[in-house]
């Protein structure tokens, strides 16, 4: 049986964008807010305040997004577990840098399993992706979405190991005020290319299979009226 096509998001109608605007919350919520947390609570009160500020944001969100929908948002379930791992190595050695350098070994352990899980067909790569991006169960399972998610997957690995390697450069090397600021920044541009691969390569790969369509929203009659009525004014 032939794949549902997937979407090009010129032709997203509101569901699409529901999705979207939902999975950009997600990953706000779960991934961006805890370093600005971290980094306020630091300059502010102290570094065991910080933990415990960005473990207690981590823990809200995934209880709030759980209770909302019924299941794990991918962004704030990843960010949930590896702060409590940071939030104990942080709180029992009380060193910063041991703290500060987990990441590192995150972005080690991310690339691997991204790779990991696309070799054996499984890609959780694929999972934030769908978080951002509707994408049909049919598609998904096809052999040109698993194949792009291989390769997408090797460009995550070699960025991760990048990453990792500059963020433990800048922690060894700057004051701890400084590296917060570096740090942050000296991702951004890693970060947007890596996702900006993500969100380019997959699609043009499942575009050339036939597997994505441009076909505008179609419009539901039924649905226009009865949003027209209620929009309209009553009577005074």
């Amino acid at each position: 049986m032939r794949a549902v096509a997937i979407k090009h998001w010129r032709a997203f109608g509101p569901a699409e964008w529901r999705h979207v605007r939902e999975g950009v919350i997600g990953l706000a919520l779960g991934s961006l807010v805890p370093v600005g947390l971290f980094y306020a609570a630091y300059r502010v009160w102290s570094f065991t305040a910080a933990v415990v500020l960005v473990l207690t944001w981590s823990v809200l969100i995934f209880v709030w997004h759980r209770r909302r929908t019924g299941g794990a948002d991918v962004f704030s379930a990843t960010t949930f577990a590896f702060a409590c791992v940071k939030a104990a190595a942080g709180l029992v050695s009380q060193n910063a840098q041991l703290y500060l350098a987990w990441p590192s070994l995150e972005n080690v352990i991310y690339g691997t399993a991204f790779l990991g899980s696309a070799l054996i067909g499984r890609p959780i790569l694929a999972l934030y992706a769908q978080r951002l991006y509707p994408i049909p169960d049919s598609v998904r399972r096809s052999t040109t979405f698993r194949q792009a998610f291989v390769v997408t997957s090797v460009v995550w690995l070699m960025g991760s190991l990048v990453r990792a390697v500059v963020r433990l450069w800048l922690l060894f090397n700057l004051p701890l005020e400084v590296y917060l600021v570096a740090d942050t920044v000296s991702g951004w541009p890693i970060n947007s290319l890596l996702v900006a691969f993500t969100a380019w390569y997959p699609l043009r790969r499942l575009r050339e299979a036939g597997l994505m369509t441009l076909t505008p929203p179609t419009v539901d009659v039924e649905q226009a009226e009865l949003l027209v009525e209620e929009t309209a004014p009553g009577p005074v």
